[in-house]
């Protein structure tokens, strides 16, 4: 553990890895990132997330389907470098315009006034410090403006943001996602778990209580500690260190990493 604060995990050898999220680790690999990922990767990836989150979703959720994605800030204007195919599905595009692009895509060609401000800046903001591997603090009047946001949370536990977004065709949808900073062979890169909840497909108007988005944010999260103990498998892998009340998760990684 560096001074920071910062976890180093180092990749075990002759590991083997079995239950929901076996089949993120052949198919989140370093060779494969940007224009190497492919719609069969990505099929390969999203079975992987869906068993994840069966397993945890409270009954609210049970409906929604989840995604993922991995960004590359040290490219230029950070762009995606895999998927999940949930998040083609989600924002009807397919792989050839989302890797490779920044996730501008999906909310340039919504009306300005549509457009959550507070959410846009600390996204972009969140993916400059990551680039510049700073630690990103978000603003206690900016929080204070979203009432869905979880309360209490650390600088370093990563940021929730529901936007509104457009679907290719022009349709809107409100995306709810947690991005969480992570290294991989010592290189910086931004992990994205999301899920679409209920909204007017004119306005963006969120149809659901605000309970709902916090049990959606909380869902992520938990779901996000899963995919990072599969990343730390198989890469040389830093993240933030997590607090310590975080849920200790039974998901079965922990069984096969004994085993």
């Amino acid at each position: 553990q560096d001074q920071d604060g910062t976890s180093f995990v180092a990749r075990p050898f002759g590991v083997t890895l079995f239950g929901s999220l076996e089949a993120l680790l052949p198919a989140v690999a370093m060779d494969n990132l940007g224009i190497g990922w492919t719609a069969d990767s990505a099929a390969k990836l999203q079975q992987s997330v869906d068993e994840m989150f069966a397993k945890s979703a409270p009954p609210e959720l049970s409906d929604l389907r989840f995604s993922f994605t991995l960004a590359d800030p040290a490219q230029a204007d950070c762009p995606l470098v895999c998927c999940s195919s949930a998040f083609m599905e989600m924002c009807g595009h397919d792989m050839s315009q989302i890797v490779g692009r920044n996730c501008r895509f999906l909310i340039d060609p919504v009306p300005p006034e549509l457009v959550d401000k507070v959410v846009r800046r600390q996204a972009r903001d969140f993916c400059d410090c990551v680039r510049d591997r700073k630690e990103y603090i978000p603003s206690r009047e900016d929080e204070d403006k979203l009432p869905w946001h979880p309360p209490g949370r650390a600088s370093d536990d990563g940021l929730f943001c529901i936007q509104t977004n457009a679907r290719r065709d022009g349709t809107l949808f409100k995306n709810v996602f947690y991005l969480k900073r992570i290294e991989l062979e010592e290189k910086p890169f931004i992990v994205g778990l999301q899920t679409e909840i209920p909204c007017d497909p004119n306005t963006g108007a969120m149809e659901v209580p605000v309970e709902v988005c916090h049990k959606a944010c909380r869902c992520l999260e938990e779901n996000m500690a899963a995919a990072e103990r599969a990343l730390a498998s198989m890469f040389w892998y830093t993240s933030p260190m997590r607090r310590q009340d975080d849920p200790d998760l039974d998901d079965g990684f922990r069984a096969a990493l004994a085993a």
